[in-house]
């Protein structure tokens, strides 16, 4: 035991609450802008652009829900294009613009577009380290070496989409949190 586990909070102290990873806010402000009728490459005219490019480079949580969008190809298709706008926003440049390339790379990845997928998150990789262009080099460079052997690949992009929904709920299941004050 540590000294912050040694001492127990009194219960008048402790408050049970149910949240979501994904903040209610976080989530209108994607929603405000992907569901949107700004076309990608005008993004940056949308009052809440900025605010989510901000978001997508300080919160993974964020970032993670914009990809879930790529469980569907209308969605993956809308938020590569979108994020693509968010990154030249960003001059491609720090980690708001590596999260929204790696969002891209994520959506070209669900549509079946693996060089594609490959390049944005090389130049995500290039604005900031990240996990998720990591990740989607590593199923790239899985898909290219089951051609080459001539074996089945383990992932499709059914898998990226499935996966993409799986974390959907995963962001947006309700759970129950102590709050310590």
């Amino acid at each position: 035991m540590n000294k912050y586990t040694a001492q127990v909070m009194p219960k008048s102290e402790q408050k049970v609450v149910l949240m979501t990873l994904l903040s209610i806010e976080d989530r209108a402000a994607a929603d405000r802008v992907v569901l949107s009728e700004t076309p990608g490459h005008l993004v940056k005219h949308h009052p809440s652009s900025a605010s989510l490019l901000r978001r997508i480079g300080e919160d993974a949580v964020v970032r993670d829900y914009l990809a879930t969008f790529a469980s569907s190809e209308e969605g993956a298709r809308r938020v590569l294009m979108l994020t693509l706008g968010l990154a030249k926003m960003a001059r491609y440049e720090g980690p708001a613009a590596a999260a929204a390339l790696g969002v891209a790379a994520w959506c070209a990845l669900s549509l079946g577009r693996w060089e594609g997928a490959d390049s944005l998150a090389l130049l995500s990789l290039d604005a900031a380290h990240n996990t998720l262009a990591e990740r989607v080099r590593e199923m790239v460079a899985g898909q290219w070496f089951a051609e080459v052997l001539n074996i089945e690949s383990d992932f499709d992009t059914a898998a990226v989409q499935q996966c993409s929904a799986r974390v959907l709920h995963e962001l947006t299941e309700t759970r129950v949190y102590i709050r310590l004050y």
